[in-house]
């Protein structure tokens, strides 16, 4: 299957550039970990204004690291100087992405729970939790195409990338359902592992998020 061959070229591409790739992720892991920090800031103090600078920044340092991922993917190397590049380029695509991301997770894992608290009275009301839940697995797929397509497509608008995103995930669902199965299971592993996720989140599963894009748009 083609996912198989997909991921086996993410694994050699990721141990050919291991160093750089896990340079590359704990680098994201840092930054991601001391914008998450506002958070928790925010919370204990009510200072919520502190919320806005994960929410400014998360987007902007992930595309960054995907694009850095990317181009030692296909290059061997990336000079700091091109990311620096890049994030300033690309910050408020990446921001907007981001926030259109963030807006529609929360939406649907606030309508989820809803209906799971009210559904324990109202079995009518439990099958809307079974459709939030299936639209929020169903975004996730998106989220895949989405992030790769900016990668790809580096000059397609925001508008025409959320569209083919949800086009490729309906036009090839078995797939999508596949390459998200494979990219949450490895998720998982390397959360288990502990340093899994700072070492290779960005080498093993942003690689295969783009890899996985590149695969299907060349179809069309």
């Amino acid at each position: 299957m083609e996912i198989f061959s997909i991921l086996k070229s993410t694994f050699k591409d990721f141990y050919e550039d291991l160093f750089k790739l896990v340079l590359l992720s704990t680098a994201w892991f840092v930054g991601s970990f001391i914008l998450l920090f506002f958070v928790l800031i925010a919370f204990n103090s009510g200072w919520y204004i502190f919320l806005l600078v994960p929410v400014l920044f998360l987007g902007p340092i992930f595309l960054t690291s995907l694009y850095g991922a990317d181009q030692i993917m296909k290059e061997g190397r990336v000079a700091f100087k091109s990311l620096f590049s890049y994030l300033k380029n690309n910050f408020w695509r990446a921001f907007l992405a981001f926030l259109f991301s963030l807006v529609l997770y929360i939406i649907f894992i606030i309508d989820l729970r809803f209906f799971l608290i009210k559904g324990q009275e109202n079995i009518w009301l439990l099958a809307f939790a079974f459709l939030f839940a299936y639209l929020l697995i169903y975004f996730s797929i998106c989220q895949i195409y989405f992030w790769g397509l900016l990668i790809i497509q580096p000059d397609r608008s925001l508008k025409k990338i959320i569209k083919t995103a949800f086009i490729l995930s309906l036009d090839n669902i078995i797939y999508s359902l596949i390459l998200f199965l494979a990219i949450f299971l490895l998720t998982i592993i390397l959360t288990v592992i502990g340093i899994g996720i700072p070492a290779g989140f960005i080498g093993l599963i942003g690689i295969l998020m783009i890899k996985g894009t590149e695969e299907i748009i060349a179809k069309y």
